[in-house]
């Protein structure tokens, strides 16, 4: 599967790199980072954890807001609201990516409106099998390649990042299989533990415990490297599929008009919380991998999601309402 990078980058401040120099601006009031969704998620602890120190760094309280509704549209539009003078960011996951094929018709142009910070964490997808099916990754794709009925995967919900990494997988290894989707995971991984899936991408740490006691069988891992935790577990590019791109990254944006010393300053502050010992300790024992990269680095993975999403998208025809 090739993607083509060239159409529609032009001009675009996720493409911009080497911000200006952090030097030169500091906040004037309280800092605001805006959460998508409802208090008690999973962002939630890589804000919480950086926020004393990053209120230290910049001088100033930060603040967190949760504004769910609408797949992250909601706290996105808040963003836009908000005067571009660098007070306010925006924690945001895959599905900002994906939002840009799947509502085309938001209030605001996600690619050209806002600009990257930092991209701060990553929860790898484990390729998770029932037993039943099959015991390591060949037995997988012989079983989910047979004429007939066919498999079933879950997700996490229509458009979710890994309904698109399951989507992508399928047509890329010609597997003959239907996606079953699920409002989160909580009953997905049920559904997987029973038998009545096949096969899902799913969270890491979610499928470490199963894994280890016999209940799933992990045959792949999309991620640059093995987690640590499963070590003969073999990343997707490993198996042949480096282009498979089923995760879950968090990171943050701000407006695009935001002045460039003011998203250099921020940047630095993030990139340098995230650095911190403590904090990298306290999110890998929760399951997260920590980045912390910076802002050219994120816009460039933005738009490579958005790319992909967008060919899974229309390639299977998914909406939502």
């Amino acid at each position: 599967m090739r993607f083509s990078r060239r159409a529609g980058l032009l001009a675009s401040p996720f493409l911009l790199p080497g911000l200006a120099s952090a030097q030169g601006w500091a906040p004037t009031q309280p800092l605001r980072v805006i959460i998508p969704f409802p208090p008690g998620g999973t962002m939630d602890p890589v804000v919480r954890l950086a926020q004393d120190i990053l209120a230290a760094d910049l001088g100033r309280p930060v603040v967190v807001e949760h504004r769910p509704g609408g797949a992250t549209v909601v706290g996105t539009i808040e963003l836009q609201r908000a005067p571009a003078d660098g007070h306010t960011m925006l924690m945001i996951a895959n599905s900002f990516s994906a939002n840009v094929t799947l509502r085309p018709n938001t209030p605001y142009n996600g690619l050209r409106d806002f600009a990257p910070l930092v991209m701060a964490t990553v929860v790898p997808h484990v390729l998770a099998v029932h037993p039943s099916v099959a015991r390591d990754f060949a037995g997988f794709l012989e079983a989910a390649r047979r004429p007939g009925q066919g498999m079933s995967f879950g997700s996490y919900g229509i458009g979710t990042s890994n309904h698109l990494g399951g989507e992508q997988f399928r047509e890329l290894a010609g597997l003959n299989a239907t996606h079953v989707p699920y409002s989160g995971s909580s009953q997905a991984n049920t559904d997987l533990i029973g038998g009545r899936l096949h096969f899902m991408f799913a969270n890491l740490p979610d499928m470490i415990p199963l894994v280890q006691s016999g209940r799933v069988v992990a045959v792949g891992i999309s991620n640059e490297t093995r987690a640590r935790e499963l070590p003969d577990v073999p990343t997707m590019a490993e198996l042949g599929f480096p282009l498979v791109l089923s995760d879950s990254w968090f990171g943050l944006i701000t407006r695009a008009e935001v002045p460039a010393p003011a998203r250099a300053r921020l940047e630095a502050a993030w990139v340098a919380a995230l650095a911190r010992p403590e904090v990298k300790a306290r999110l890998e024992e929760q399951g997260f991998t920590v980045l912390a990269r910076p802002a050219d680095q994120f816009g460039t993975e933005i738009r490579r999601y958005a790319e992909t999403y967008a060919q899974v998208i229309r390639a299977n025809n998914i909406t939502v309402n």
